[in-house]
């Protein structure tokens, strides 16, 4: 049977020396990695967007560059392509954690443009509704007993719709000016972004119809079963003499 962290056997009592993984015990350590490099992103992204609050000449430098705009969305599409289609960049280290961290600050430094064109005021609105919603879609995909991966086929059509949704809205907006098109399509995209958080939360945690595949190499953990096995032995033995 396969043991767990710290699975207590008869020539291991105290389960101290057991280096097995269980299925869960992966799961949970994967689980974590994630929503720790997901907070940092998130730190590094809320700390570029406090720098042109807090200085007026930096936020009159970055309205009149906006080329350096132009120049993060080519880099976060190219990252963002490259990481989606080559698994093996995913894989590799540290090539996965260096193109990790430059699709991190160009999505900080597009966020940083954006927020520059709007008061303080509603930045802060806009990160206390993001806050709160993302926080209550997480815990609620965590808790529900529905198994929302399954309705990945619905969630393909709905954002077809919604893409066709904006086409026509932005038609409609620059010939008639139906400017309150702008916030109906925002107010969809959010809450159709809210489903596939709850998606992207249960591939994570696993137990459902589609889980997101964890391997030993992407928690650090090297070598075979086997080696392991007879490292652990050999160091349990000489603790115990």
């Amino acid at each position: 049977m396969e043991q767990g962290y710290g699975t207590t056997t008869n020539d291991n009592p105290d389960g101290k020396y057991s280096i097995h993984f269980s299925n869960q015990s992966v799961r949970a350590a994967f689980v974590r990695k994630v929503f720790m490099l997901v907070t940092i992103m998130f730190g590094i992204t809320a700390a570029f967007c406090v720098i042109p609050m807090a200085s007026k000449p930096f936020r009159e430098w970055v309205n009149n560059n906006f080329w350096v705009y132009l120049i993060a969305i080519i880099v976060f599409l190219v990252v963002s392509i490259a990481l989606s289609c080559c698994g093996n960049l995913r894989r590799t280290f540290p090539t996965n954690i260096i193109l990790l961290t430059i699709f991190t600050l160009s999505a900080a430094t597009m966020t940083m443009f954006i927020t520059a064109c709007y008061t303080v005021f509603s930045v802060l609105i806009c990160l206390c509704i993001t806050t709160v919603c993302s926080g209550s879609v997480v815990i609620f995909a965590m808790k529900t007993k529905s198994d929302l991966t399954s309705k990945i086929g619905i969630m393909f059509m709905l954002s077809m719709v919604l893409f066709s949704f904006g086409m026509f809205a932005l038609i409609f907006t620059l010939a008639f000016k139906w400017y309150f098109l702008y916030s109906v399509y925002s107010g969809l995209a959010a809450l159709l972004m809210m489903f596939y958080l709850a998606i992207d939360v249960q591939l994570l945690m696993g137990g459902r119809k589609y889980e997101q595949r964890v391997k030993m190499k992407q928690l650090g953990i090297q070598g075979t079963e086997e080696e392991r096995e007879k490292k652990t032995k050999s160091n349990y033995q000489c603790v115990k003499k």
